[in-house]
Order: C-alpha cells, then structure tokens, then sequence
C-alpha cells in the first residue's frame, strides 16, 4: 500500500491551525455562526426543524431555511449538553460593524462575558464540540483534496501534497471549518462525489489508477449509482449549493453512455441517482411548499436575510464586488469585517499568477508537440463543468442578493487547489516541482498562522485592568466621574499633532466605582474649528469588548482608540474632544462631576490638526511688520467692504514658538484717535492660538469688524495688533523697517464711512 505519511502529517498540521483559529474567534463571531447554531439548538431542545415567519426576529434568522442533515448531526452532538445560557449570549453589540471589512472598533457581532472562558460550559462548550466536528469535517475534505489531484493527475507524484496544502491552509477554509456552519459539510459530500465520479472514470479507462485501499466493487456499475444518489441526496439535504453537482453527475451520464454506446443503461442509471436523491430529500421540498409555497425556501431566506438587490449593479459596483468577491474567497473573517493586510493579498495573487501562467504554458508546450489539445479526459472535464457550475451559481445568488461572496465558490476547493497545484508544478517544472511543494507548504501554513495571529485575535482581545503603579507617566489626570459610577482616570495621547489624513490615537483609563448592571454607551466626538465634529465613534467602552456590566470595581482599564480625521476637516486648528456615557437616549447622558462640582459637559484637548500639504497663498497688500512676541504679519487681504461691516484675513507667520495665547485686537479709530468700533479676539476665533502656531507656517486668521450706520462722515482707520488678554498689556510692533508703530497698532485699511 502506498505511503500516505505526508498527508497524515499535513492533516495533523490543518488540524492545529484550525483549532489556533477555533480559540481565537470567540463564540458566535465567524460567519453566520449565531444562527448556524440556533437552528441546531432548536433540534437539539426537541421543538424540531424552525418554521420561518418574516418579519420574526429568532435565534437562527435566515439560516433557519437551510436543508436540516448537518444541523441534524450537530444537535446529536450537543444534546448532552445544558446550554441554560443560551438566549442570553444572542445579545447584540449596538454598535458592531458587521459587514465592513478593515474596521478597528466594534468588530464583535455579539456581547462577549467570562461564561466562555475555561473551563468550558454551557453554550460555549456546545459551540466548540460542533467546532470540532466541522473540523474533522474539514479533514476529510483536505484528505479529499489529495486523492482528487492524485486521481485527476496519475502521473504526478507531487501534485496531490500541494493540492492538499493550498486546500489546508487557505485561511478562509480554515475559518470556516473552525466554526459552526453548515458549509463543512457540504464541502466534503461535494468532494467525495466529484472523487467518486473521477475515480468512476478511471475504473473504466485503467483499473490500475484506483488506490489499492478501495473497493472497487462500490465504483462498477450496479453499486456506483445508488452510491452516487445516496451520496448526492445526502449532499442536497445539507446545503442546497450541491444542486451544483446535478450538471456534473448529468455529464457523466452522458460521457458513460457515449463510452459503452448504450443510453438505455445510463438512462436507468440516471433514473437509481434521481430516485435516492427524491427518497432522501423530497420530504424537506414538500415541507417547504407547505409552508412557504415553493420547493427550495430561498425566497423566504432572502426576505428574512434583509439584504435584497433591486437592481443590477453598475460597472464600478461590479468592480467593487468582485474585489470583495475574490478576497472573501481567501480570507475576510470575523462578521465580514477582519481584513489581512494588502501583502497576504499580494502573495495569494502572486500564487494564482504563478498557476495560471504555468496553465498556459502547459496548453502552448502540448499545442507545440502536436498533441490535440481539443481532446480532454473525461475527468477533467467533470472537474471543469463542477467549477462553471459554482460560479455560474454563484453570480445567479449573489444578483438576488446584497453582494457577491467569494466563500461560496469554496465548495470546489477540491478541483480548484488541484489545478492550481498542476499550474504552479508545470511552470517550474518536474526538477523542481519538490521544491516547490515544500517552500509553497512553508509558506502557506506561516501565512496561515500569521493571519490568526496577527488579525484575527488582535481584533478579539479584551483590554485587562492594570494597577495603579502601572499607569503611564505621560498621563493626564483627569478625575472626572459620570454618574459616579464610571470614573475618568486620565488619558494619554500618541501624537499631539496630526494631519487631516491622519487619526487621532489615545488612551482612556476608567475605573468603575462599583458593580454596575447597565452597560453603558461611550460617545467620543472630536471637534475642530468652528466646533465642527470631525471624528466621532459610539461605543461600549473596549472598542465594544468591555461592556461597563463586566466591569471590575476598583481596578482600572485601559481602553484604545484610533479615530481616523474626515477628510474635509479644516485646518489647522485645535482639537478638543467631548466625552458621555448613555443608557438609552444619547440626549439624557449621565451627570458629569470633577471634584464632586458638577459639569455641563467634559471637553479635553488632544492636540493640533494640521493641514496635509502647506497652506501656499499670499496676501493682497504686503506688510513685514514684526511683533516682539515672535510674530511678523505678512499682509492682509479685505475680503468685504460694506456700508457697516469689513471682512479682512490677516497672513500671520510664527517666527519663534510662542509660549502665550495672544488676542489679535481690532479698531476702527476716528481722526482723533478715538475708537469707534472694535472686534478684538483670539486668532481663528480661538481654533488656532498663538501657542500652538508652527514656526515658519503661514497662518490666515479672518475676522469682521462690524460698525454702527450713525458713525459720522470722515476718515477712519482700522487698525490691528496683538496684546496678553490677562494682562491687556500689548506687544510692541514694530515697522518692517524697525521703526516703531504708534500705539502699536498697525494701521491696515483707511475708509470715509457714510451714513446710511
């Protein structure tokens, strides 16, 4: 018998990754996990399939309208199993982002408590026992994966391995086969048919291509087709995709008709496939009709799925989608939304590259040798026709539904890994085909532990309490409570100074003056200029992992944020964030004290937004003139004149830091020198103080000065300068020449004002 000890060892190695992915994805946090495992605890509590009501929010949603088999093994499994926590884990992050991939905050779908640590119990016991179950199913579907490339390419020692491993560690097969859901199960009945079909094929042509470890009776014609419709039935009765495999196991048929030039044989071999598969299945079709009036339930799911497309897509939404397509296809996690990095995109395209490259020059060498390249063994075909198939039925859904997803095409795994191996083989070549198996299986399975690592638990980890002795030193303290329950330590922030392409970073600790039963929403917004928000995120605190009723008293923790800049924010100015917690109406937040005074609202600052690029604009008159404080006016631009008002920018440039907040003031001086109309004020209305200009950057700072109409008929001059709002002293300006201006004030417009 043949040597099978690489794909123990390659199974063994699935089995590990997959059991890293299993602990590091919490509890109904995979893909559609939730209601895969409600309809399971359904079965398993003995009130039977679901019966689906649109509009009814259940445990199970729209996953209750699948084909029963998988869920029927699964409650066999768990029902030994007291899941008594089982309604109260479907309770909802409000804020999780599901469905968009790359987000940092709320990427958990669920509210997550200590119940699913160690030891466990209840329902995260029963979701990890159906976890491994998926996962030895997954086994079979790798193992599949080798027998299939080694069927499908006799001639190829070294095929099967690597097929094997592009099946094993491709990321999103180990995510979904490390979780609860039905697709594991009709993966494998899908790969173990199309083996069956092939290695059918192959009985026919050389008996010496079947493994010596199979009975070759099961494969000849008077067992083959009842096998096959069991098997589909099965299949069928799983998912629906494996209707998919009706055109494959239509063109074997087809294929054993033409080779033994009898019909009427494959006729009523045809007849033994349709009638297993109608023993097997039609009572779950006439279930449907009863209740739902149609035979599959897909309507009915997609109503209850919500997500219904009412038109087709345009150009740049079919671009999109199929960008979303292919990455869902090798590894978009969690609720749709953990997203690996462009350079595991970059390695999977450069993989596919590879293959497809190594396809065509197989086609060309065979075309350049005389071989007909028109004439393709009937195995390949029924692989090929499995392929079309898929994606023929996968635009057909994804056309129904919200978007395209790539993980649906997965149930060809077997013959897709296959053909990409035999590519990727073909384009270095036989000498070096070993080697390439082992550096590509290298690499997958570093990638794959890489991805686990790296995106997928990072985006799960629950911030712990710290002491107080390990508080940063650069934290500010701030000793604010709300509703002195909830108890703002301090804060630190990563960067004082950021651009508009960038994000704000900080630090909150909290600590919890006592047991609280609510978990209480964070609102976080971030203004800029004029007070215009310009970064916001509500939350549960943890970035919705540490809901503030898991909270330990007294400790502190904590809690990260990166918020990224609107695009639009104006700059610079400076940033100042405003901080609530709510239960129920964001309007009616809880009271805010500091020092036991109560506060109408917390504002902190975090530093200055800056303009990407440097503000380049020049003013329409030209000054120079320079203040003793650091500060050299440019010019000045008059904007607006009127008959009572004048909107002027002054073009300010910091040559120095400046250590104070100064007030620009404005006057409109009569010709004695009386003022008749001021408008003094912080630069930027206060958005940009003096203190946080950078030397050497150009400032505009607008203002209005506003006049009244019974000002008398003559000459006024506006004048500006700078002076300390605390002590009203001001700073002495001089000319660009050096002599001194009078009053320091520089004299920046003169007008005859005219009563109305």
């Amino acid at each position: 018998m043949k040597s099978y000890t690489r794909l123990y060892l390659l199974l063994i190695l699935f089995i590990s990754v997959a059991f890293v992915f299993d602990q590091s994805t919490p509890t109904f946090e995979a893909s559609d996990e939730a209601w895969h495992y409600g309809v399971l605890r359904e079965i398993a509590a003995g009130r039977g399939l679901p019966v689906q009501r649109v509009g009814e929010l259940t445990t199970y949603r729209q996953e209750g309208s699948q084909p029963p088999l998988y869920y029927y093994i699964g409650a066999a499994l768990i029902s030994w199993i007291d899941d008594y926590d089982s309604l109260s884990r479907y309770s909802y992050n409000p804020f999780g982002q599901v469905g968009v991939p790359g987000t940092t905050e709320n990427v958990n779908m669920f509210r997550h408590t200590n119940l699913e640590e160690f030891p466990l119990t209840g329902v995260t016991l029963a979701v990890h026992v159906l976890r491994w179950f998926s996962i030895l199913l997954g086994c079979g579907t790798v193992a599949l994966t080798f027998f299939v490339a080694e069927a499908l390419f006799p001639e190829n020692g070294n095929l099967p391995i690597l097929a094997a491993s592009l099946t094993a560690f491709n990321p999103m097969f180990v995510f979904i086969s490390a979780s609860v859901n039905n697709d594991n199960g009709v993966w494998f009945l899908t790969s173990l048919i199309i083996y069956i079909l092939i290695l059918a094929v192959n009985l026919e042509d050389n008996v010496s291509l079947i493994p010596s470890w199979l009975p070759k009776k099961s494969l000849q014609r008077q067992f083959a087709p009842w096998l096959l419709g069991v098997l589909l039935g099965l299949a069928i009765l799983t998912k629906l995709s494996a209707l998919l495999l009706v055109p494959v196991v239509a063109t074997y048929l087809i294929w054993r008709a033409q080779y033994h030039g009898n019909w009427y044989q494959a006729f009523r071999e045809g007849l033994i496939i349709a009638l297993c598969v109608f023993v097997l299945t039609s009572w779950w079709f006439y279930r449907n009709w009863i209740l739902y009036n149609e035979l599959l339930g897909t309507t009915t799911m997609a109503e209850l799925y919500g997500f219904v497309r009412t038109g087709p897509p345009t150009w740049d939404e079919f671009i999109l989608e199929w960008r979303g397509w292919w990455y869902s296809l090798w590894g978009i996690f969690g609720a749709f939304n953990i997203i690996p990095g462009r350079w595991y995109f970059d390695i999977i395209n450069g993989l596919v590259l590879i293959a497809v490259s190594g396809g065509i020059a197989s086609i060309v060498r065979r075309y350049s040798s005389g071989v007909n390249i028109g004439k393709i063994h009937v195995r390949h075909v029924l692989a090929v026709t499995l392929i079309l198939a898929t994606l023929i039925g996968n635009v057909y859904w994804s056309l129904n539904q919200h978007a395209a997803q790539g993980r649906l095409a997965i149930i060809t795994v077997t013959v897709l890994s296959t053909y990409l191996g035999a590519g990727m083989i073909s384009l270095f070549g036989k000498h070096l085909e070993r080697l390439l198996c082992n550096v590509v299986v290298i690499v997958l399975l570093i990638v794959s532990f890489v991805i686990v690592n790296l995106y997928i638990a990072p985006s799960y980890k629950v911030p712990k309490y710290i002491a107080q002795e390990d508080i940063p030193s650069d934290m500010i303290v701030s000793g604010a409570t709300f509703n002195n329950e909830i108890e703002l330590v301090g804060y630190s922030i990563v960067n004082s100074t950021i651009t508009t392409d960038d994000s704000v970073q900080m630090t909150f600790y909290w600590r919890g003056k006592s047991y609280m039963d609510i978990d209480y929403k964070l609102a976080i917004n971030v203004y800029g200029h004029e007070m215009k928000n310009i970064a916001k995120l509500d939350t549960w605190p943890g970035g919705g992992l540490l809901p503030t009723g898991e909270w330990i008293p007294d400790v502190i923790y904590p809690d990260v944020y990166v918020l990224p800049i609107i695009s639009s924010a104006e700059a610079p100015t400076v940033m100042r964030m405003g901080l609530s917690f709510w239960d129920d109406d964001l309007a009616n937040s809880l009271l805010i004290s500091v020092s036991d005074m109560p506060i109408e609202s917390l504002m902190i600052d975090v530093g200055r937004l800056m303009p990407t690029n440097m503000i380049n604009e020049s003013p329409e008159v030209e000054d120079g003139s320079i203040f003793t404080s650091g500060v050299k006016l440019l010019g000045y631009t008059i904007s607006q004149y009127g008959t009572s008002e004048i909107s002027f920018t002054l073009y300010w440039q910091a040559e120095r830091k400046v250590d104070t907040d100064l007030t620009v003031f404005v006057h409109l001086l009569d010709s004695l020198g009386n003022i008749v109309a001021q408008a003094d004020g912080p630069p930027s209305s206060g958005y940009w103080p003096t203190s946080a200009w950078e030397p050497g950057a150009l400032v505009l700072d607008h203002h209005s000065l506003v006049y009244g109409a019974n000002i008398s008929r003559e000459v006024h001059t506006m004048v500006i300068g700078l002076y300390d709002p605390v002590s009203g002293v001001r700073v002495p300006a001089y000319r660009s020449n050096g002599a001194e201006w009078d009053n320091w004030a520089v004299p920046i417009h003169t007008t005859r004002v005219s009563e109305q």
